[in-house]
């Protein structure tokens, strides 16, 4: 059973070697990788040559820059293999992490899908493992067991781990999803939602020694988290239609369109308390999901929430 492992990179020639020697370094013997070189500029294409003469398992596939589920696309068309590895080229895989998974599809023939446990590292110490991603060894990822409305259920109140964690089973219900490349972040949740509606099983795989380890770079924080509720809110959005258009029972549909939209709610006033209230383009993200008389409300709740902030 050969697993496809799929790398999309831009500009992270930096990064690739460890990530590919992750990927030489599974116990795992039948698997394939294919780079996604979605416009690299740097030095990947030399050290892709260079990984490429050691295994001829490596494939590499180069295009103009197109963004990153273009480039996850792009290798789900070009994959051979029964299973689907997703892996982003900053980050590593455990030594073990596919063949662990891959016996617990054997113990559990009707899992579509297997993920396992995620650590976090900085990139200046990359030995020293994390559970969580700001670094505090929090447990932040839900286990989540089963299909429908129980994975549902879970995926509506946030996404549930990396996209490296999962290995997935290719068939009928998963072959058919891609990435949405019209979405702005998230693009792995969308993913595993689309992969819940369509019936998948997931299962989680405790086994210490099947792991992903996810590199945290030293980025604008406070930017990239307000991205990320943008992102959040557009998503929110779409799985309101989603949940109404599924085969879920009234009640348990019900329910979830309930929490989806309490989220939503909840998500804008906490944007508006404590985001950048003067600036003109969060507003603009912000007022198409109020409207002018709660963007007003909010905006003066906003006011004395930050002052209250700032005098304590």
């Amino acid at each position: 059973m050969k697993v496809s492992i799929i790398i999309p990179t831009h500009n992270y020639g930096a990064f690739l070697a460890d990530c590919l020697d992750s990927v030489l370094n599974q116990t795992y013997p039948d698997w394939e990788a294919w780079i996604i070189d979605d416009g690299s500029t740097d030095s990947t294409y030399d050290l892709v040559r260079k990984y490429k003469s050691l295994d001829e398992r490596i494939n590499y596939h180069f295009q103009l820059n197109q963004g990153l589920s273009n480039a996850r696309n792009k290798g789900l068309e070009l994959i051979e293999g029964d299973f689907i590895q997703f892996l982003d080229a900053d980050d590593k895989l455990s030594n073990e992490k596919i063949t662990r998974q891959i016996r617990h599809f054997q113990e559990n023939p009707k899992v579509d899908i297997s993920y396992c446990r995620t650590y976090f590292f900085e990139h200046e110490n990359p030995n020293k493992k994390f559970r969580d991603f700001r670094l505090q060894n929090k447990d932040i990822f839900p286990v989540m067991e089963g299909q429908g409305f129980e994975v549902l259920s879970v995926l509506t109140n946030a996404n549930f781990n990396v996209v490296s964690s999962p290995l997935i089973r290719k068939s009928h219900k998963t072959e058919s999803i891609r990435f949405k490349e019209t979405v702005r972040n998230s693009e792995d949740w969308y993913y595993w939602l689309e992969c819940a509606f369509k019936g998948c099983q997931f299962s989680f795989l405790p086994n210490p020694e099947a792991s992903t380890h996810i590199r945290v770079h030293a980025d604008s924080m406070s930017q990239q988290t307000f991205n990320m509720y943008y992102g959040e809110l557009q998503l929110r959005d779409w799985l309101f239609n989603q949940l109404n258009l599924s085969g879920l029972g009234p009640k348990e549909k019900e329910l979830l369109v309930l929490k989806n939209q309490y989220l939503k709610e909840k998500l804008v006033k906490h944007s508006m308390l404590t985001g950048p209230l003067w600036s003109f383009s969060h507003l603009k993200e912000i007022y198409p999901h109020l409207g002018l008389t709660k963007l007003l409300q909010y905006h003066k709740e906003g006011r004395k929430h930050q002052k209250k902030a700032l005098i304590n």
